[in-house]
């Protein structure tokens, strides 16, 4: 960890808001890091209380701005050095950004703001941040293509592993999902979520979690105990 972008990231994974870490001036700066840290072997600040370097790739321009030897305003001083640094981390993390990196943002931004319903923004939050960015990948290409079913397969078969998709030849627009999972109330709202991201209305779907439902002669899915009976 040396760059205060560095910080920020390994924060978030931690599940610590970028914007409740708190930038200041380090007292005793090492020369060769931006974060000064006692222990270069942390893979995290250990507090939201982050100390920089403002010399070690900014000199230039923090050199004038946050002048050691210029007294008064402490509090002011602070203030703005916090925003700045948040400023500068913004336009790192932004270098290199693509256009679908930009869409994969907007899309997540609309659905927490609930633009996709209030349910839908309260169950996005059940997925981690990887299956979440697989979702939004998956949903872009679904709204180029317009292949629902291809592409609600791709995420299903994505998050859960064990999941099989068939579709019912004696009724149209009737799925039926196995997801190989416990049945629990949390898997129930992040199934809806996948329904109601990838399926037309029409489109009807029967869930079955962790029992797979019975299909003579395929003896896999007929043990006792084991089948769910449809």
């Amino acid at each position: 960890m040396n760059y205060a972008w560095e910080a920020v990231l390994q924060a978030e994974k931690q599940h610590r808001a970028r914007d409740g870490l708190r930038f200041v001036e380090a007292v005793n700066p090492s020369p060769y890091i931006e974060i000064s840290v006692e222990d270069l072997n942390l893979e995290s600040p250990e507090e939201d209380r982050v100390e920089i370097n403002p010399l070690y790739r900014l000199g230039d321009v923090f050199g004038q701005l946050f002048d050691r030897n210029v007294e008064g305003l402490g509090q002011t001083r602070e203030a703005f050095f916090d925003v700045c640094m948040h400023y500068i981390v913004q336009l790192d993390l932004r270098e290199g950004l693509s256009k679908e990196d930009f869409y994969h943002r907007r899309a997540a931004a609309d659905i927490r703001e609930g633009q996709y319903g209030a349910d839908a923004a309260g169950r996005f939050s059940l997925f981690d941040k990887a299956e979440q960015g697989f979702i939004l990948r998956t949903y872009l290409q679904f709204l180029r293509t317009g292949n629902y079913l291809e592409e609600f397969g791709r995420v299903v078969t994505h998050l859960y592993p064990h999941a099989c998709i068939y579709e019912n030849n004696d009724r149209a627009f009737e799925l039926l999902v196995y997801l190989g999972v416990k049945d629990t109330k949390q898997e129930r709202e992040r199934s809806d979520f996948l329904r109601g991201m990838f399926l037309p209305i029409q489109e009807k779907v029967y869930w079955f979690y962790e029992h797979h439902f019975g299909i003579i002669g395929v003896d896999e899915t007929m043990g006792i105990n084991e089948a769910v009976i449809f």
